[in-house]
């Protein structure tokens, strides 16, 4: 997913680029509870009926799915940001902070001059390998865009390109 934010005061475009995510981590957990009260009553019932064996199985099954569901929800916080001045384009990679100002920010970046910046876009591949898009400059070039699918890999590469050349 890519938003396109404009700040016209500080001559700014910024590309927001996420992975698309389907559901929030309250989604998540809500669902996580519709599956475990289903799963707890038929457990219940199981070791009523003597099959106790059932209980441990049933937590270990919770257990996995919510340490599947957390490692998905925490992958799905990447975010990276392409800012095109007029003079530099800066690409920075992280977490996304949402709510918690403390956690995430940019752990990478890098600052490109705007005069030399060269978008990539590798050519039509194989379906088993995605395309991949770097921007760069002298000899130095960074990836962008990893999560995304190929459809949104080109598009954009358009957007980056129109705003380089504008």
């Amino acid at each position: 997913m890519v938003i396109t934010d404009d700040y016209p005061e500080a001559k700014v475009r910024r590309l927001v680029i996420r992975p698309n995510r389907s559901l929030s981590w309250r989604q998540s957990l809500i669902f996580l509870g519709a599956i475990s009260v289903p799963l707890l009553l038929i457990s219940v019932v199981l070791a009523a009926q003597g099959y106790w064996i059932v209980l441990p199985f049933a937590g270990l099954e919770m257990a996995a799915l919510f340490a599947c569901m957390y490692l998905v929800s925490h992958a799905c916080r990447r975010c990276e940001v392409v800012s095109v001045s007029d003079a530099e384009v800066t690409v920075e990679k992280g977490r996304d902070r949402g709510r918690d100002t403390d956690s995430g920010g940019p752990e990478q970046r890098i600052t490109f001059s705007r005069g030399w910046v060269k978008v990539e876009l590798s050519g039509e591949t194989d379906h088993w390998y995605p395309r991949r898009l770097w921007i760069g400059a002298s000899g130095q070039r960074i990836e962008i865009g990893e999560f995304l699918v190929d459809e949104e890999k080109t598009e954009l590469a358009e957007q980056l390109q129109e705003l380089l050349a504008a």
